[in-house]
């Protein structure tokens, strides 16, 4: 009995402890895209708390997933994934299908304009980065693109994080 008792305080303490690591954060997540935008076929949005989850299904075959994070180091992840083998494409394809990619989602509606602004950044720093390496494209703002691959779909990462 002494051992669960032990066992319960322990995991009580742990509780306790991640309750309070947590930080108050006064932002919320907003979704960047809607249900209703041309080329979405599905769509959800899910939050909690600081973080949240976007996917969506285009009519061009792609599933969109993008995760936020908009407490302490804020950070978007963008993730493209398409069916497909892609294991011959040299890295230069997935930095210019990353700025492809931002300047197609720029075009859905006013709300999401902006999105051509990283687009045009990626494209312009296209020759300085490297996959897998975070790169500052702004004093304090980076970018990282890359790609994970296997012989049925391949998924295009691109990170933005503000430090």
């Amino acid at each position: 009995m002494k051992k669960i008792g032990g066992i319960f305080a322990l995991g009580t303490l742990v509780l306790l402890l991640a309750c309070e690591s947590k930080p108050s954060c006064k932002y919320k997540p907003e979704p960047i895209f809607a249900k209703d935008l041309p080329h979405v076929l599905q769509y959800n949005f899910e939050k909690e708390g600081s973080q949240s989850l976007e996917s969506m299904m285009l009519d061009r075959g792609v599933l969109l997933e993008v995760g936020q994070e908009v407490c302490g180091d804020t950070k978007q992840e963008y993730r493209f994934t398409v069916k497909g083998n892609f294991a011959t494409q040299p890295d230069s394809f997935w930095l210019k299908e990353a700025s492809r990619q931002f300047v197609f989602l720029s075009t859905f509606s006013p709300k999401q304009a902006a999105l051509k602004d990283w687009g045009d950044i990626i494209e312009l720093r296209r020759g300085d980065m490297s996959l897998g390496q975070a790169r500052e494209v702004q004093p304090g703002v980076f970018v990282r693109v890359d790609r994970v691959l296997n012989p049925e779909e391949a998924t295009l990462s691109v990170v933005f994080s503000q430090k």
